[in-house]
């Protein structure tokens, strides 16, 4: 029995043993190793070309869980843009027994390191200008074959980019401004052109640079009409902006090896370097990490980086050194500050327009003198009721025998005679008639000012829509590129067939065909706009969005939302608007002002047949000179005068009086049922403005919805294609359903905006919008119309 215990408690205790020896293995196991990172920069970079903080996180990232990245501070080091100390940074770094990789981020460092004989760790090297021209290992299938040597190319060559600067711009001398230090360090750069200069027979000047860029545009000869930039990363932003702007005020193109960046900095062209192409090459700079990591020798890993070839072009360089690209160029360019293209001319915002049109539009002038004419007539018929004086004088010549009978021979008299009606219905009644006719005008020249205010309102958000829906469709042109180069490298890697590619090239054509046709609307729309305003057509202007936000923000408050909460809100509210409506409305006022006009005329046709006209007449003449036979006699006289008052009342007219009583009752008639007609108009146009309005407002918000999801699910879609789970075809409708959403939320947007400015225009009141306080004031005058009806 003792022996027993003592047996069970050795057993107790080996168990216990193997537990925690196999608990500590895991442990050990699963322990994260912690991996030291070296890095070689060529010099103090001022610009990066790949990001040092983007290439650590992606690295980090991609490794976490299975190793400890560290990138000890102390171990980023750079050659101080000297070839020597750059190879001695190499050497120490290789010699380093802490450091496990090392990543030589910069084009002379990459370089340096391939032509070290026996790499005894790992070195990454991402910047490559041209595999070919700096004769850098290569073995099939696309690996280095270097041992510890892994770097990444994009498969361009210099050529190819001055092939691509040739298509764009055909020089004759081209200038590479190129650092000293990579000059001396690839010496084959002398010679990588021969080919392309051989080809399309063009001279190159090289331009040596070391601390300064001034003295390269400086010491540029004339005769160079290009410049193409390989990286010059030694130089701030500021160094190189100064430099672009010193090439732009000679009007000399240029092109950068390096990218985007250089194009926002005043550089004409580029073919590389968008923001989506440096996160390839962080992320591919990751993997490889991850592959040496795990036990991949570096020699066996591929070197090639797909990337799509893009030319882009920034507009606004372009148009500094008056350079205009081909239609073909454009349709396949991004364009960087697209706006640069056109002349912008004077900027409206929608109130600023609203003005220009009310001064400026040839029909309002024509409405403005039609309101003059009636004033004239109003002048006209006032005169026939005031005194008339006018003044005469005559000389009469008789024959010497008639003379001597009756008369005198020669005499030279003068007269002055007064007018004035008594009363008289006809002239009494055209005055006022003339003045009712005054005020109609004026009413229509109101109208008239509200519709071209409605008509500038609209044509001016018409073209912010045909705006909008071009920057859609232009976006969906690039979603279409987009997926245009995935089909491509998955055609490469095997994933794919041509067919997807052959499918998403006809895809392109058609969105490239549906940009022209939105550009085309945008540029109809802004003539429609020029017109209203009465610019000249070929004059340049552009819009602005300015307040419609603001509108919007308004509109969708709770002040103003709350009725529309309930039926009998909206029904109150409608009832509002519709007295504001008849209150305010010109055609209405027009009419009513037709009405009395007319039972005034039917009033004088009436009393012609009893009411005579009355007018008082005085006329006083005197002799000048009299000569020859019978001026001596005492029979004449030197002055003569009268003075005397009519009265005259038409006994019989042949029916005369008859038809002016009836056409003047029928007239009435007709404008008051044309009165009727207008009342009825204005309360149906309100009211459908209203309906119409409350059925689009909901819409901005539905759309917006419908818009965000359509773009989650694209978003979606396309990973999924990138890996292969869903066809072209899943992708094609979940891009169009998308580009159908973005249309729809852009429709939406401007649509409610229009039924609003028809909603103003039924009301006859613009202060909404034309106003700092119009809202405010409308604000007051709704609630207390809604006190009312409590």
């Amino acid at each position: 029995m003792y022996l027993f215990e003592i047996q069970k408690t050795r057993l107790w205790w080996i168990i216990s043993f193997s537990v925690i020896l196999f608990l500590t293995t895991i442990n050990h196991s699963n322990a994260v190793e912690t991996i030291n990172v070296g890095i070689v920069l060529d010099g103090p970079v001022k610009r990066e070309f790949l990001p040092l903080n983007q290439i650590i996180k992606e690295v980090q990232d991609l490794n976490a869980g299975e190793f400890n990245i560290v990138f000890p501070k102390d171990k980023i080091r750079h050659g101080n843009w000297q070839a020597t100390e750059i190879n001695s940074q190499l050497t120490d770094l290789l010699a380093d027994p802490t450091i496990d990789l090392i990543i030589a981020n910069g084009l002379v460092s990459s370089h340096q390191a391939s032509r070290i004989k026996n790499l005894n760790k790992p070195v990454i090297a991402p910047i490559v200008a041209d595999r070919e021209l700096q004769e850098l290992p290569y073995q099939t299938p696309g690996v280095s074959g270097k041992r510890n040597y892994v770097y990444i190319s994009d498969n361009r060559t210099v050529g190819d980019d001055l092939r691509n600067f040739y298509e764009l711009v055909e020089f004759k001398n081209l200038g590479i401004v190129v650092d000293k230090l990579f000059l001396d360090s690839l010496p084959q750069l002398t010679g990588v052109t021969r080919e392309v200069q051989s080809e399309l027979r063009f001279d190159i000047t090289l331009i040596p640079v070391v601390n300064n860029l001034d003295e390269a545009i400086v010491e540029m000869s004339p005769s160079i009409d290009a410049i193409y930039v390989p990286p010059l990363l030694r130089f701030n932003d500021e160094d190189f902006k100064r430099f672009a702007q010193g090439l732009i005020s000679k009007k000399i193109p240029s092109y950068s090896l390096t990218g985007r960046n250089e194009l926002r900095m005043g550089i004409l062209a580029t073919s590389s370097g968008r923001d989506l192409d440096t996160l390839r090459y962080a992320r591919r700079i990751a993997l490889l990490s991850q592959s040496i990591l795990i036990g991949t020798n570096a020699a066996n890993l591929a070197v090639a980086l797909e990337q799509p070839e893009k030319l882009a072009i920034n507009m606004h360089t372009a148009k500094a050194i008056d350079f205009s690209p081909k239609w073909e160029l454009l349709e396949v360019t991004d364009l960087l500050f697209r706006e640069s293209m056109e002349d912008k001319g004077e900027t409206y915002n929608m109130v600023s327009a609203i003005r220009k049109a009310i001064d400026a539009n040839l029909s309002l002038q024509i409405d403005r003198l039609d309101l003059r004419l009636a004033e004239d007539d109003v002048t006209s018929t006032r005169s026939a009721l005031l005194p008339q004086l006018s003044i005469g004088a005559n000389t009469r010549q008789t024959d010497k025998d008639t003379a001597r009978f009756s008369g005198v021979e020669q005499t030279t008299d003068s007269s002055i005679s007064l007018s004035q009606t008594i009363y008289s219905e006809t002239q009494r009644s055209g005055y006022i008639v003339a003045k009712f006719l005054r005020d109609a005008a004026d009413e229509n020249l109101r109208q008239n000012i509200l519709d071209i205010i409605s008509a500038s309102s609209t044509a001016y958000l018409q073209l912010l829509s045909a705006m909008a829906s071009e920057e859609v469709r232009r976006s969906n042109l690039d979603v279409t590129e987009t997926n245009l180069e995935l089909a491509e490298t998955r055609l490469k890697i095997g994933t794919s067939d041509r067919a997807d590619v052959l499918r998403w090239q006809s895809q392109l054509a058609t969105d490239r065909r549906n940009l022209y046709s939105a550009e085309s609307t945008r540029e109809q729309a802004q003539t429609r706009l020029k017109q209203i305003l009465h610019l000249p057509l070929a004059e340049p202007m552009s819009v602005t969005d300015e307040g419609i936000s603001e509108q919007l923000i308004i509109l969708d408050s709770e002040r103003f939302s709350r009725f529309f909460d309930t039926p009998r809100n909206f029904n109150t509210f409608v009832e509002f608007e519709v007295q504001r409506a008849l209150d305010n409305a010109p055609e209405l006022k027009s009419a009513e002002y037709i009405v009395a006009s007319n039972e005034r005329r039917l009033k004088a046709a009436k009393r012609a047949y009893y009411i005579p006209d009355v007018s008082l007449n005085a006329q006083y003449g005197q002799n000048i000179n009299r000569s020859g036979v019978g001026s001596n006699s005492s029979q004449l006289e030197d002055e003569d005068w009268s003075v005397g008052v009519e009265a005259s009342l038409p006994l019989f007219t042949s029916g005369a009086r008859k038809s002016a009583v009836s056409s003047a009752s029928n007239e009435l008639q007709q404008s008051r049922y044309n009165k009727e007609n207008i009342y009825e108009q204005i309360e149906s146009r309100i009211l459908i403005a209203l309906q119409q309005a409350s059925g689009s407002y909901p819409g901005i918000r539905l759309s917006k919805n419908a818009a965000k999801a359509a773009k989650e699910n694209l978003d979606l879609v396309i990973d999924s294609y990138s890996k292969g789970v869903v066809s072209i075809t899943d992708l094609i409708d979940a891009q169009n359903a998308s580009l159908a959403a973005n249309l729809d939320a852009v429709d939406a947007q401007y649509q409610f905006m229009i039924d609003w400015i028809e909603v103003q225009r039924a009301v006859a009141n613009f202060d909404l919008i034309l106003t700092t306080d119009g809202f405010d004031q409308w604000y007051q005058a709704l609630n207390e119309f809604y006190a009312t009806k409590k």
